[in-house]
């Protein structure tokens, strides 16, 4: 989208600048175009006029547009991370999540592009690596579509890469300790597909607290919270969603954040 939106305003200015030129050099009596050419140039000079204005309204819109998208996922994924201290009673500082999606671009290979993280500072920032299918626990998940759960540590230290280059894995290793990820699935569709995924990660020994039953059902209702934010129709959930969701909803409203946001996504919880 930043690309389009340069190569519009490059274009847009090129445009201007030569037809700025051309009646500069009619004035000028350095070039004598015909009537016709100079309507046209004048004419060409208020589109062009209307158009940057419009671009700049439309790039404001989607800016506003984007940083409420934001701030509805920071909220859900905070709120997330605190139901899972509560259900665990793990260090905050410990825990961080992050979702991704599934982008398939034309002609290049699918990847996954996170979409937004909460961390505590003393986490691990993020790696360099360009997740895809496949690749590390987030891309076995989406794989997969189903839950996957690691102690990265153990294979770290047993060299397994998971699908990493041999540079990838050298940039990677010792970064994670324990690493869930969730699917995100669309239902929308006449068959389901997976969108992206959900991850927490943790420390090192905490693999059975972050796979208990209260946990995944923290992430299962995230997940289904985050496929209706992108406009998904999430699959049919458990019993496990249903509260997991209810530790969500306390999360988020013991959170300092707008009633009207925590509203919204609440809205987005339902099992």
């Amino acid at each position: 989208m930043k690309i389009d939106r340069l190569w519009i305003d490059v274009g847009l200015a090129v445009l201007a600048a030569l037809v700025a030129a051309g009646i500069a050099f009619e004035r000028a009596g350095l070039w004598h175009p015909g009537t016709g050419v100079v309507v046209a140039l004048i004419v060409l000079t208020a589109v062009l006029a209307i158009a940057t204005t419009l671009v700049q309204a439309v790039a404001t819109v989607r800016g506003r547009r984007t940083a409420a998208t934001r701030e509805l996922y920071d909220d859900l994924l905070s709120g997330a991370l605190w139901a899972v201290v509560d259900a665990t009673a793990l260090d905050p500082r410990d825990l961080a999540l992050a979702a991704y999606r599934l982008d398939r671009p034309a002609f290049r290979a699918e990847r996954l592009a996170r979409v937004h993280r909460v961390r505590a500072r003393r986490r691990p920032v993020a790696s360099a690596v360009r997740w895809a299918p496949g690749k590390g626990v987030v891309g076995e998940c989406v794989s997969t579509g189903a839950v996957v759960a690691r102690d990265v540590t153990a294979l770290d230290a047993a060299g397994e890469r998971q699908g990493l280059t041999p540079e990838e894995f050298r940039a990677v290793r010792g970064k994670y300790a324990v690493v869930v990820a969730v699917p995100l699935v669309d239902d929308t569709g006449r068959t389901s597909a997976v969108t992206g995924c959900l991850a927490l990660d943790g420390p090192t020994g905490s693999l059975d607290t972050l796979t208990a039953p209260d946990v995944l059902g923290v992430l299962e209702a995230t997940s289904r919270a985050l496929q209706r934010l992108t406009g998904g129709t999430p699959v049919a959930s458990g019993r496990s969603a249903a509260g997991g969701a209810q530790r969500l909803r306390a999360a988020l409203e013991r959170q300092d954040s707008p009633p009207d946001r925590i509203a919204a996504v609440g809205e987005r919880l339902e099992a």
